[in-house]
C-alpha cells in the first residue's frame, strides 16, 4: 500500500503557492499530507476490517487485533503514549499468557511539544505519576522517548509476536521511535496508531510514511475505525 501513495505536482504547486500568500511551512506540510492522505484512503486492501466504535468503546478494536490479527498468541507489546494507562490495562487483561510482555513508555509530564489547539505542551500529564497496574509482566519506562527508547531497543530482545501501539500523538515523536525500534521490526509485526488521522491532523499517518520511505519498508492496512482515527497495520516487508 505504503508505494502507491504519491501526489500530484498540480497539488505540490498549489500548495507551495498557498504557502507563499498566506502561511508558515507547517501549514504547507499539514495541507500537502492532508491531500496525500485523502487520496489513498479509499485504497484499503481488501483484507482490511472496517470497524465503528467510539472512544469509549476501543477496546473492542484492541480484542478484535489480538484475536484475529495476534490470533492470541504471546506478545511483545509496547506503547508508546501511556498517559493514565487505560488501553495499557485493556492489552493486559486480552493476554493471559505468562510469557507476554508489555512495556509502557512515556514520560507523564505531557505532550513534549504543542499539537492540536487544544492539546498544548504538557496536555495529558499525570503529573509524573506512573499508572499502578499489578502485573508483573508490565514494566513502564518513564522519561522522553529521545532519552528512554534507544537504550531499550539495545537491549531489547524480541521474544513473541511485537505489537506497537503508537499513541504519541506528535509527528516527531512517532518518527523517532519507529526509526529507533526498526532494528526489531520484521514482517508480521502490528502497529497501531491510536490517532492515524485526529480531526484532520495527520501527525502520525506522516510518520508511518516518512519511516516507510526511509526504511523501505511496506505494510497493509489491517483493521481501521471507519473515520481512519484509529488504525491497526502489519508490516509485509
Amino acid at each position: 500500500m505504503h508505494k502507491e501513495m504519491t501526489l500530484r505536482t498540480e497539488d505540490v504547486v498549489h500548495y507551495a503557492l498557498n504557502l507563499m500568500a498566506n502561511g508558515a511551512p507547517q501549514d504547507f506540510n499539514q495541507l500537502y499530507r492532508e491531500r496525500q492522505f485523502q487520496r489513498v484512503a479509499q485504497v484499503i486492501d481488501e483484507a482490511c476490517m472496517v470497524m465503528d466504535f467510539s472512544y469509549e468503546k476501543r477496546a473492542n478494536f484492541y480484542t478484535y487485533v489480538y484475536n484475529r490479527l495476534v490470533c492470541k498468541v504471546p506478545v511483545d507489546y509496547l506503547e508508546f503514549g501511556v498517559a493514565t494507562g487505560e488501553s495499557f490495562r485493556a492489552w493486559l487483561g486480552l493476554s493471559k499468557h505468562a510469557e507476554s510482555r508489555f512495556f509502557g513508555f512515556d514520560s507523564f509530564e505531557g505532550l513534549p511539544e504543542n499539537w492540536q489547539a487544544d492539546s498544548p505542551k504538557g496536555a495529558y500529564s499525570t503529573g509524573g505519576q506512573v499508572p499502578q497496574v499489578d502485573d508483573s509482566r508490565a514494566t513502564f519506562v518513564k522519561g522522553l522517548f529521545q532519552q528512554t527508547v534507544d537504550d531499550f531497543s539495545l537491549g531489547f530482545k524480541p521474544q513473541n509476536r511485537l505489537v506497537l501501539h503508537m499513541d504519541a500523538d506528535l509527528y516527531s515523536s512517532t518518527l523517532y521511535v519507529l526509526m529507533t525500534l526498526n532494528r526489531h521490526i520484521r514482517p508480521g509485526t502490528l502497529i497501531l496508531f491510536d490517532e492515524f488521522t485526529a480531526r484532520g491532523f495527520t501527525d502520525e499517518y506522516a510518520a508511518l510514511e516518512d519511516y516507510c520511505t526511509a526504511c523501505c519498508r511496506s505494510y497493509q492496512v489491517r483493521a481501521r475505525r471507519r473515520d481512519f482515527v484509529k488504525l491497526a497495520v502489519e508490516i509485509t516487508a
